[in-house]
């Protein structure tokens, strides 16, 4: 029988999401510990959450002791051992290592990890070659992964200079995109850059005009490369011309201020050849092009092999085919050989992450994760 893995998947959302995986690939059971019972510190949530592992354990025959190895996937960026130094939402955890906690508690081998990490981890196990790995949120999260599958440049007891981020692994906050050349990009699909970033200070306020390192030439990557950047940019591109709703129910038409909600949205409209939503995706997909030759330069320069695969996650990334023919166009343009494609994770129906997980616990394990 394949060994039990434990796959945690810290989020700051709904909850924690918990896995019971037979090797990396048989999801046995799964569950989520829901936000509302995290309490008002570490100690609470881990005492809560091990509980809830327990519990799930009793309710399929099994015990803490029939676990091979754990993996946890976590947003934000840890220290060299495991601590959290930067938790988004969840900032009282900072400082505490959740990966000791419970290699203390289970007495088994554990394994922590970002989550973009994770979930390139899980790409890989399955693709077994060197790839490039993002995700599309509520920012632009990234990892890059060896042919031999390790996680190439992590974030890790980071500086807090925006210089010290390799762009693989932070793509959206650290890359910057020249505002000269987002102004020409904008012209070309009639639309008004200026009026971006009046959405995008409304939004974000004035501080979202710096880009890395403080750049007032540039933009964080992200504030447009993003969900809720797909979404401004429709709002740059349609103005104040709401044709655009006769193809909405009023439902979907009052859901489109919110990002989580109006990606799908637009989606449909540039199925339906709505031209506000295609121009909105040729700019996307542009931009991304344009990010995409920064984010190359410097990986190449740090032995990134030519023409890897580039594989997305994330809600936005199912618009891929919409933005992706723009970027890829502009990828032959620029002689770029690599090729975006959708998750194979997600196109197994599976959380990548969760996934990614299991495939932390295997290596930990030190047990072939592709098996």
């Amino acid at each position: 029988m394949k060994p039990l893995y434990l796959a945690l998947d810290l989020g700051a959302g709904q909850g924690t999401k918990v896995g019971l995986f037979r090797g990396t690939k048989e999801l046995q059971a799964e569950t989520v510990f829901p936000i509302e019972s995290y309490g008002p510190d570490f100690a609470s949530y881990s005492e809560g959450l091990l509980g809830w592992i327990l519990r799930l354990l009793e309710d399929h025959g099994l015990s803490a002791t029939d676990i091979r190895a754990t993996g946890i996937a976590t947003a934000g960026i840890l220290t060299d051992e495991g601590a959290f130094q930067l938790i988004h939402n969840l900032d009282h955890f900072n400082g505490h290592n959740l990966r000791s906690f419970f290699q203390e508690r289970l007495d088994r081998p554990t394994a922590i990890e970002n989550d973009a990490n994770a979930g390139a981890l899980a790409e890989w196990s399955v693709l077994q070659v060197e790839l490039l790995y993002w995700v599309f949120g509520g920012g632009w999260g990234g990892a890059w992964i060896s042919r031999d599958g390790r996680v190439m440049y992590p974030s890790v007891n980071w500086s807090g200079k925006d210089e010290d981020l390799h762009f693989s692994n932070e793509p959206g906050y650290a890359i910057p995109l020249e505002k000269l050349t987002l102004e020409s990009l904008f012209t070309e699909v009639q639309s008004s850059y200026p009026r971006f970033e009046r959405i995008l200070a409304e939004d974000l306020g004035e501080g979202a005009l710096v880009g890395p390192g403080g750049r007032q030439d540039a933009l964080r990557a992200e504030t447009i490369l993003s969900g809720p950047g797909r979404c401004r940019l429709f709002r740059a591109v349609v103005a104040d011309d709401d044709f655009y709703e006769r193809f909405l129910d009023i439902h979907e038409t009052r859901q489109m201020s919110d990002p989580s909600i109006a990606g799908r949205h637009i989606s449909k409209l540039s199925s339906m050849r709505v031209e506000a939503a295609l121009n909105t995706d040729r700019l996307y997909g542009k931009i991304l092009a344009h990010a995409t030759r920064i984010l190359l330069r410097q990986a190449q320069a740090d032995g990134l092999a030519d023409g890897v695969p580039i594989c997305l996650g994330g809600k936005p990334s199912y618009a891929l085919p919409y933005f992706g023919p723009s970027a890829q166009r502009l990828f032959g343009r620029f002689g770029l050989m690599n090729y975006l494609r959708p998750s194979v994770i997600d196109e197994r129906g599976l959380n990548a992450n969760l996934v990614g997980s299991a495939v932390l616990a295997a290596l930990a394990a030190g047990e072939n994760p592709a098996v």
